[in-house]
């Protein structure tokens, strides 16, 4: 009898880890970011705005899901941008921006890049639970996702003016039975990394002397220019 009923917790183990396999398959659709841009005290610049296209194709991918992080980080930086500068322009892959002639680079202020976007996700396992089926089957290691991004201003010749890199990480302990399908919990997890993550980007740039060096050095400019 007691190995009838180890065999029959062995089955129940097995059709729970099965139903999560299956749920857990697919790609995640992550939350479009907000109507309204985030707070920055906008600098009135002309720039133009370049995502590197290892950036744009960055994705957690394995055998359970597919989260595109880098096509979700293009949209939600399309918004910051727009908030940092009185008109970003988004400038086209080809031919590459440094290369751009005279008259071209005339027409900027500076150029800001998103270079780089890093992702990665660690996958825990269950709380231990106190059902005798379960107990000494389960551990308590949490979900990690960790999402950072490298973002470089330039002036319009490639000359660098600032570089900021931002990350944040977020950890989930599952309970035993949720997230039986791991979207539920991913996705939610990867939306919140990538949103402090970015939050973080603006807040360093809004109080980066460097950066107001430089917007205060063009506002001159500008007032010499307008004389």
């Amino acid at each position: 009898m007691p190995r009838l009923r180890h065999q029959s917790a062995l089955v129940l183990l097995a059709a729970a880890l099965a139903s999560l396999l299956v749920g857990a398959c697919g790609t995640i659709e992550l939350a479009p970011p907000p109507p309204e841009l985030p707070l920055f005290k906008r600098i009135d610049a002309r720039v133009g705005v370049v995502y590197t296209s290892a950036a744009y194709n960055t994705a957690i991918v394995n055998p359970l899901l597919r989260v595109d992080v880098g096509k979700a980080s293009v949209r939600n930086f399309e918004r910051a941008f727009a908030s940092m500068f009185t008109t970003a322009i988004t400038l086209p892959d080809w031919p590459p921006w440094r290369e751009l002639d005279a008259q071209a680079r005339s027409r900027i202020d500076a150029v800001i890049e998103l270079a780089r976007v890093d992702a990665e996700l660690v996958f825990g396992n269950d709380r231990s639970s106190s059902n005798p089926l379960l107990h000494g089957l389960t551990g308590g290691v949490p979900d990690r996702v960790s999402i950072g991004y490298h973002v470089c201003l330039y002036q319009p010749d490639g000359t660098p003016i600032r570089c900021w890199s931002t990350s944040s990480h977020q950890v989930h302990q599952r309970q035993v039975g949720e997230c039986l399908d791991l979207r539920t919990c991913i996705g939610p997890q990867v939306e919140i990394a990538m949103r402090e993550a970015l939050a973080r980007f603006l807040l360093e740039a809004e109080s980066d002397p460097e950066l107001a060096a430089w917007a205060a050095g063009l506002a001159q400019r500008v007032q010499r220019e307008k004389r």
